[in-house]
């Protein structure tokens, strides 16, 4: 069985690669990726250990600077639940600040945030430089998306 290795996923804005684990890979007919994962209670299946954006250049700073008006969302809740794995469809929970001229206005909370997994990921506008690696193993950067449905109070 292969070790876990850096894939590719999306380069220049196009897919280039999937992820496979030994089963996947022969029924696909490509090699592994050394991708398998598994949960205490699951058997293995599947899935992203690190899975990470390459950062860009601006700081986060400067990406809300550049915004006349938007969200800075700080949580989000209920993506166990409100993500449709075929679809893409997404509906979460979200918590954080609005945007307005550039800066951080109210607190918001209890909101919804919906679109779809590929229209999220064709609107990414920017990418900040801050790589924060994350407890459970994916890296976390500011991301400024256009076009997200948010509903609420």
């Amino acid at each position: 069985m292969p070790a876990r290795r850096p894939v590719r996923l999306i380069e220049g804005g196009t897919l280039a690669g999937f992820l496979y684990d030994t089963y996947s890979g022969r029924r696909a007919g490509k090699a592994s990726t050394g991708s398998a994962s598994r949960a205490y209670s699951t058997t293995p299946a599947v899935g992203a250990a690190a899975l990470t954006l390459a950062p860009g250049t601006a700081t986060p700073a400067e990406l809300i600077g550049g915004l006349d008006i938007g969200v800075y969302v700080q949580e989000v809740s209920g993506l166990h639940s409100g993500v449709n794995p075929v679809s893409g469809d997404f509906s979460v929970g979200a918590t954080g600040v609005m945007i307005r001229g550039g800066a951080f206005a109210e607190p918001f909370r209890e909101a919804t945030i919906a679109s779809t997994l590929q229209r999220m990921l064709l609107d990414v506008v920017a990418v900040g430089a801050d790589v924060k690696w994350l407890p459970s193993g994916p890296a976390g950067v500011t991301v400024v998306i256009a076009d997200v449905s948010l509903a609420g109070s």
